[in-house]
């Protein structure tokens, strides 16, 4: 698997497959680019599909600093660069799309389009702000994570994956849940606890106004992680952002509902290409 080397010394590997104009797919808090080989093997068919392993994730290095969401929006825009990716239209799951929203302003006009997949602008809910992680997750309870998380990893996995999983899909679907459950405890538990901390500072409302790109802003309509009113949210406030909801999946869409998935996701890219063309945009 070929590696990006980065400023600090890390590595990020990636794997790169088919042929066109590219898309990045960006993957979520604890997992890799593992995650999307199937969907990878589908889009290949008409697009040069590239999925890193963010720094501090099972594959990649950790280097010297820290992990953290300004952190990876360095690395996505010093990918982007290292492979002079043009036209790129960039996917990003869960925690992958708070690292876009950040890494927008960077990749500048390199960047096309950006793809969302069932995620918030803020984590942690408070009296301004209702559609953070559900069960009214709040500051005080960051601390509990952190600690659950650096106590005993293997033990919060175990809890966590199975939430990212609607419940029709954990029940019909056991080998998938206990196949993420194995990825996802692969991760380094101090690394993982500097994301999540990370991740509870953001605040991307704001900033969501100032994304003009093409947004595709996708909701697992039975989500455990995430309140229909934050993929929600996300759309109203992206400029050009449009939201489709898939009934049937929770936090992990892509794997969960695959066929519905893949589809939404060719059409929005196939449709801003078109766009691209009509405008002269596309060499």
């Amino acid at each position: 698997m070929p590696a990006c080397a980065l400023p600090d010394g890390a590595t990020m590997a990636y794997a790169e497959a088919g042929a066109g104009p590219p898309l990045l797919l960006v993957h979520g808090w604890a997992a890799h680019g593992g995650f999307f080989r199937d969907l990878t093997d589908r889009l290949a068919q008409s697009n040069r599909v590239l999925t890193p392993t963010l720094r501090g994730h099972p594959g990649s290095g950790h280097g010297s600093s820290p992990c953290t969401i300004e952190t990876l929006a360095d690395d996505i825009a010093h990918f982007a660069a290292a492979l002079d990716l043009k036209h790129l239209t960039a996917l990003g799951w869960s925690m992958g799309a708070m690292a876009l929203w950040a890494a927008a302003p960077k990749l500048g006009s390199r960047l096309d389009a950006i793809i969302v997949e069932d995620m918030a602008p803020r984590l942690v809910n408070d009296a301004s702000w209702r559609h953070g992680l559900a069960g009214g997750y709040g500051e005080a309870d960051i601390a509990t994570t952190l600690a659950d998380i650096t106590a005993d990893w293997p033990a919060y996995v175990s809890r966590f994956a199975p939430r990212m999983f609607a419940p029709a899909v954990r029940e019909a679907r056991p080998d998938l849940l206990a196949w993420a459950a194995i990825e996802m405890a692969k991760a380094d538990p101090a690394a993982m606890a500097s994301y999540w901390r990370s991740m509870a500072q953001q605040d991307f409302r704001a900033a969501l106004a100032r994304i003009t790109q093409p947004m595709l802003v996708v909701h697992g309509g039975d989500s455990q992680v995430y309140p229909d009113g934050a993929t929600q949210f996300v759309a109203d406030t992206a400029p050009n952002a449009e939201r489709v909801v898939i009934a049937s999946a929770g936090h992990v869409p892509h794997l969960e509902a695959p066929d519905v998935f893949f589809t939404q996701v060719e059409a929005f890219v196939r449709a801003q290409r078109r766009s691209e063309l009509r405008s002269g945009g596309l060499t």
